[in-house]
């Protein structure tokens, strides 16, 4: 099995460790078509939202 751990342009789209078929996004995850393996999305937030460079004292 082929190390993609170095190639970003691989690791942008997810492989099932099952099979080696490029997973798809589907409903807030990227999923295998063939096994169903799964990998959840993180979380995001506005970059606006809670305390950063951003927020700025009124």
């Amino acid at each position: 099995m082929t190390d993609y751990s170095d190639d970003l342009d691989a690791a942008a789209q997810p492989i099932c460790p099952a099979c080696g078929v490029t997973a798809y996004p589907e409903g807030g995850a990227d999923v295998c078509r063939e096994y169903g393996w799964r990998i959840e999305w993180p979380p995001a937030t506005h970059p606006g939202d809670g305390d950063g460079i951003v927020d700025f004292p009124g």
